[in-house]
């Protein structure tokens, strides 16, 4: 079964590739505050469309042709009201033959 979500950016979001630190709080790495950043996890299985999800949501296209997914990383910083949030995706395999990578994912998932 795949998980689904409400993946739509706010209609005044702006993509940044990188933020500024202010120095007084914890952050992530593109200097995005550390509750600011998201990590979601996709998981089902193979062949349902999670791949064709992310690249929805992501590159506003979809991609006919079908190639099996082993694990896909993407990351897309946000401006939103002048704060930057940072979501990180990982987009699994729906037929994983490690079990120690299927529960790496979910463990590092929220």
């Amino acid at each position: 079964m795949a998980t689904s979500a409400a993946l739509t950016p706010p209609d005044n979001a702006d993509a940044a590739s990188s933020t500024t630190n202010d120095g007084d709080i914890s952050v992530c790495d593109e200097g995005t505050p550390s509750t600011n950043c998201f990590r979601l996890v996709l998981l089902g299985s193979s062949k349902v469309g999670k791949t064709a999800l992310v690249t929805r949501f992501l590159d506003n296209r979809f991609d006919d042709k079908y190639t099996p997914t082993i694990e896909n990383f993407h990351r897309k910083i946000y401006n939103i009201r002048g704060e930057s949030y940072r979501l990180d995706l990982l987009d699994t395999s729906g037929n994983n033959p490690f079990p120690a990578m299927r529960r790496l994912s979910l463990m590092t998932g929220q």
